[in-house]
């Protein structure tokens, strides 16, 4: 006759009889696949086709020319040249997006609130070195092409590309009518000549708006948001799966030593409210590691660095809060939720490393609500623009307190209803007989000198019932 102790002893499980239930194995594989798909599609969409998907690329244009007389007649080519590029159709259509302006400052403060990736600046002289291409004593015009590294470097290229590109084709055909004028008069163009009409200018680049020497040519912004994301996303899980170990909700496993505490009554409103404060000073902590690090360690150009400070507190704590609201809305299928959210479907349409106006429309659209969106923008208005509104900070203010504002509704909003609707974690009468077995010493010891609410218990199969 069997012995007592051994009457309900549990047999071993091996990894081949767990994995006979498909669900243990066709469930988590099912998500992964499905996870990895949506992030293929989000990145890779994202630039599959640069030049066909260009649209709206913003290009200053700004004509400084005085123009010259010609045979008592005054002429402008400057003018005209600037009137032939916006006027020219564009294939794919509506690629640029052609900005004129008035003066060199007035282009010069549109970089500097980054509403331009580059500019062209035509000369005074332009039409006199024009006309001069067909006399003896050619003078080709030099043509400057403002860049905006604080775009971004992929942005800054593809807008010197496109302006370079436009202002050389203009002068060209510029060029070409002032070769057939010379020669409906009889003149003879020389060789020498010839040669300078079919490459009519110059062409010489400045910065915009000049940035420090350590600004990774516009690219620091980017990882600096970067850093805030992942900070927000991780520190959430962290503090999620530490808090709920506190309480008792999860065990706590420090390589071989595993440890449960005894589940306290709480709700899921109040626990999400511990985490929200938890986050909050882990951002204070996250921002002022990064901060330090910039400055101390590396020597970054990181400009108003109280006012970055503050922006990435509260970027840290935005992403945070988000995170938190998702897993204990959706329990662990939301960390998969909010992993594509904030990270994996949203460092593609951030428009830190490639712009915007190079997606499709979808993924456009998908970047004007991105979470990431906000912390580059906002960053890269601090660091690289003068910490002005217009540049990209009042956008990104607005978003992350919008963002935080829709999370704390949605989350407190939905915890409360799990709550009225009796939908706990774990049923406040469990959690009952659970302190009255461990109070009535039934074989578990506590020790005299702690608490029993935060007492270490093992977990035995009468405490693992009570935790179901």
């Amino acid at each position: 006759m069997p012995s007592p102790n051994h009457r309900h002893a549990a047999t071993p499980l091996t990894a081949l009889r767990f994995l006979r239930a498909p669900r243990t194995w066709l469930l988590p594989t099912a998500l992964l696949s499905i996870t990895i798909f949506v992030i293929a599609i989000v990145f890779a969409g994202s630039v599959a086709n640069p030049q066909a998907d260009l649209r709206d690329a913003p290009i200053g244009l700004v004509s400084l020319d005085k123009g010259a007389q010609v045979n008592g007649i005054q002429q402008n080519l400057g003018t005209q040249v600037v009137a032939g590029i916006v006027a020219q159709e564009q294939q794919p259509q509506d690629a640029v997006l052609w900005k004129t302006y008035d003066s060199l400052e007035a282009v010069k403060t549109a970089i500097g609130k980054d509403q331009l990736f580059a500019a062209v600046v035509l000369p005074e002289d332009y039409t006199s070195r024009m006309l001069s291409l067909v006399s003896a004593a050619p003078q080709r015009p030099e043509v400057t092409v403002l860049t905006n590294h604080g775009a971004g470097s992929m942005a800054s290229s593809i807008g010197n590309e496109i302006a370079e590109s436009a202002v050389r084709g203009g002068s060209a055909y510029a060029a070409g009518i002032l070769s057939q004028q010379a020669q409906s008069t009889g003149a003879t163009i020389a060789a020498a000549n010839a040669l300078l009409l079919a490459d009519p200018i110059t062409i010489s680049e400045q910065q915009g708006t000049p940035l420090g020497e350590r600004t990774g040519m516009g690219m620091t912004a980017f990882f600096y948001a970067m850093l805030l994301m992942m900070i927000g996303f991780l520190g959430a899980n962290l503090i999620n799966a530490m808090v709920d170990a506190d309480l008792g909700f999860n065990a706590s496993d420090l390589g071989p030593v595993r440890q449960v505490k005894l589940p306290e009554l709480i709700s899921r409103r109040q626990t999400l409210l511990a985490k929200c404060l938890v986050m909050v000073a882990a951002a204070v902590v996250g921002a002022t590691a990064i901060i330090a690090a910039g400055t101390l360690a590396l020597n970054l150009d990181l400009p108003h660095t109280a006012l970055l400070w503050v922006y990435s507190v509260a970027g840290i704590s935005a992403i945070g809060i988000g995170t938190l609201v998702v897993l204990s809305l959706f329990g662990a299928i939301g960390t998969i939720a909010a992993m594509v959210f904030f990270v994996a479907g949203a460092i593609p349409v951030s428009g830190g490393a490639v712009p915007l106006q190079v997606m499709p429309a979808f993924w456009r659209t998908l970047g004007e609500f991105a979470p990431i969106r906000a912390l580059v923008d906002g960053v890269r208005a601090i660091i690289y623009f003068d910490a002005q509104g217009d540049a990209g900070l009042n956008r990104g203010w607005a978003l992350l307190l919008t963002g935080l504002l829709i999370s704390l509704i949605l989350g407190f909003g939905g915890l409360t209803w799990y709550d009225r609707k009796g939908m706990h974690r774990i049923h406040p009468h469990a959690i009952t007989r659970i302190r009255e077995f461990l109070h009535a010493g039934h074989h578990l010891h506590r020790p005299a000198t702690e608490d029993a609410a935060h007492a270490p218990v093992l977990a035995t199969p009468s405490a693992a019932r009570g935790l179901d």
